[in-house]
């Protein structure tokens, strides 16, 4: 039984890194951003580095093979301000193999002015997703997943919407210690404006462990294939019910972060500072429950 476990692990990664030079021929643009701002203030705590962590609700966004290793419903969220342009709320559900989440980023009381730059009123935007997915266990230690995500964009005049997918893979190592993940997200698809016009999702490729070297510490790592090459490194330390993380993204994105966490029972709430080489400094702010 271990060695079919290898070697259906191996084929399904061969399977989607094979996608990866056919998919980098594609249009990578800056689309859909609202599905590259990520779900939970512990993740960002850890620099973003998740791809290979399940073991609670942001599975459907980072990777959603983590939807098969959940042992318990839960429900986490965020709220961030993003820059002072706008405000970012995403919440995430998941539990007996099944995850959804909803994505939005919102702006409003934008001054309009005529050519001549003065100004004749006010207009808002917003992007939106939404994502369904399901991960199931397909041998011990292995867990295979993935999500159907929906994208809208509403623009004064130009309105967008359009469909795509995620697929995941994670691998068990070390009697449970250490994790090893693999993700494709928006492997397809496009969206199509009211103009006419199409955009064509930015496709990304990563790779992430995760490995619990002793019971209160966490430690994880991701490379992500995303317009260059960018690598994701994060800890955690809890101890009482308090949570230490700090993080870091460099290559691609470049920011440090810092965060922590209190839990009470079966509520949790975290905090997460993103420090960036050239936007302004961020914060994030997550309530999570479990059942």
């Amino acid at each position: 039984m271990g060695s079919k476990k290898m070697m259906l692990a191996a084929v399904l990664l061969v399977v989607l890194l094979a996608a990866v030079p056919v998919c980098a021929e594609g249009d990578y643009t800056d689309t859909a951003a609202v599905m590259r701002l990520g779900l939970g203030a512990r993740a960002l705590g850890m620099g973003g580095a998740h791809i290979a962590v399940a073991d609670d609700a942001a599975v459907i966004y980072y990777n959603p093979a983590g939807l098969g290793r959940l042992e318990e419903f839960s429900l986490t969220s965020m709220y961030s301000n993003q820059y002072g342009a706008g405000s970012y709320f995403g919440l995430g559900a998941a539990g007996m193999n099944l995850g959804a989440a909803v994505l939005r980023f919102g702006s409003s009381s934008i001054e309009e002015t005529d050519e001549y730059g003065n100004p004749i009123g006010e207009f808002g935007v917003s992007e939106t997703a939404a994502i369904a997915g399901y991960g199931r266990t397909v041998f011990s230690g292995l867990s295979v997943g993935g999500a159907l995500k929906y994208y809208n964009q509403d623009l004064p005049g130009n309105s967008g919407s359009g469909f795509t997918a995620d697929v995941g893979i994670l691998y068990e190592l070390l009697e449970g210690k250490a994790l090893v993940g693999l993700v494709g997200r928006n492997l397809f698809g496009s969206v199509s404006y009211a103009s006419g016009l199409k955009d064509s999702f930015e496709r990304s490729f990563g790779v992430g462990v995760s490995f619990t070297p002793m019971e209160n510490l966490l430690v994880a790592a991701d490379a992500v294939m995303e317009d260059g090459l960018t690598g994701r490194v994060g800890l955690e330390y809890v101890l009482r019910g308090v949570a230490l993380r700090a993080g870091g993204s460099f290559g691609g994105e470049s920011y440090l972060t810092m965060g922590a966490g209190f839990a009470l029972e079966n509520f949790r709430i975290d905090y997460a500072y993103v420090h960036h080489r050239h936007l302004p400094d961020s914060h994030k702010i997550s309530l999570s429950i479990a059942f």
